[in-house]
Parts: structure tokens; sequence; C-alpha cells
């Protein structure tokens, strides 16, 4: 009987504390018309490219069971292997796009 007890008090101070959360989420919330600058939606398209093209190199090495390192160092930094090609990838997509349409207008 304790325990039933307990986790209906439990339960009711949850949603006590989440209706106070919600009240102050309220008086700090951003206007609800944010403009998104280019910078901003270029980062997103930046990091959901990258991510896309990590998940897929996750997926291609666990299909195929390739030994990948654990870490690679750059610039003194460590990073995964597939998190670094992803962005890599997902960085020099302008670029790639950008020739291969000035290729294809000459």
């Amino acid at each position: 009987m304790f325990p039933l007890l307990l986790l209906a008090a439990l339960i009711a101070f949850s949603i006590y504390l989440r209706m106070q959360n919600r009240r102050r989420a309220d008086v700090f919330a951003l206007p609800e018309q944010t403009k998104e600058t280019l910078f901003s939606v270029a980062l997103q398209e930046l990091v959901a490219q990258a991510g896309g093209v990590y998940l897929s190199l996750v997926l291609l090495v666990s299909f195929l069971q390739l030994e990948v390192a654990a870490k690679w160092n750059i610039i003194g930094i460590k990073m995964e292997p597939l998190a670094f090609l992803s962005l890599m990838v997902a960085i020099l997509q302008p670029f790639v796009l950008k020739t291969y349409r000035m290729l294809r207008r000459s």
C-alpha cells in the first residue's frame, strides 16, 4: 500500500513541477515569429548533411563489417574517423557543386 501512495505522490509532484516549468518557459519563451538568418539556415544544412553522411557511413561500415580506428588525431583534436569524414564531405559539398556548375556551363 505504501509503495502505491509513494508512487502517486511522486506522480503528482512531477506533474506539479512540469506545470511550473511550463509557466516559467512561457515567461522566457522566444517570440513565435523568429526570423531565420542565412547563416542559421546554412549551419542547419551543414549539420544535417554531415549527420546524414555519418549515419550512412556507420551503416556501410557495419554492413561490410569493416574495422575502423577508434580515434584520429587531427590537429591535436581526437575525432572519430567517420565523424571527421562526414564533416569533410559536408564542408566540401558546396565547392564540388560550384565546380560542377562551372564545368557544366562551359
